[in-house]
């Protein structure tokens, strides 16, 4: 079909900035607050995308999460980009806030001091995808989860 995915990529997802305010590492990261700024990009000149609202998580060291945010639903037309500002902290977690124990809370103090530190934002997307000229039925099956590893554009 001249509409099957091409082995390029279709969705691509890009850290744009990251800002981290009130890091106090003694009330558990309670009043910390990082925003994540992420290009959301479609370069299929043919398909629309609609991503449902979704939960993200913000870890420490790959694998302790420290914070949520949540997403609204967006939509994407074909070989479009959209900007999207993702606020963590710990009250988008809701009732079932992440633990952070205290090795993570010491790791981050001894980051903290030597001024670098590492964070995954993570995120589960549901996508709804058409085809943008109404040729008859179409679509993408996923028959597994995609794993995608977001990394920060090149300053």
């Amino acid at each position: 079909s001249i509409y099957e995915p091409k082995h390029q990529q279709q969705l691509i997802l890009k850290i744009h900035s990251i800002t981290m305010s009130g890091l106090n590492v003694s009330c558990f990261l309670t009043e910390t607050r990082w925003n994540v700024t992420m290009l959301f990009v479609n370069r299929n000149s043919m398909l629309e995308m609609s991503i449902h609202s979704f939960e993200s998580s913000l870890y420490y060291n790959h694998n302790n999460p420290i914070s949520c945010a949540a997403v609204e639903a967006m939509h994407l037309g074909p070989k479009k980009q959209r900007l999207v500002e993702m606020q963590f902290n710990r009250a988008q977690c809701g009732e079932e806030q992440p633990y952070v124990n205290d090795w993570v809370l010491e790791r981050i103090r001894k980051d903290e001091i030597k001024g670098e530190m590492s964070f995954v934002v993570g995120m589960k997307l549901r996508l709804h995808m058409q085809l943008v000229p109404s040729t008859g039925n179409g679509g993408i099956i996923f028959e597994h989860p995609k794993k995608c590893l977001v990394t920060p554009l090149n300053s």
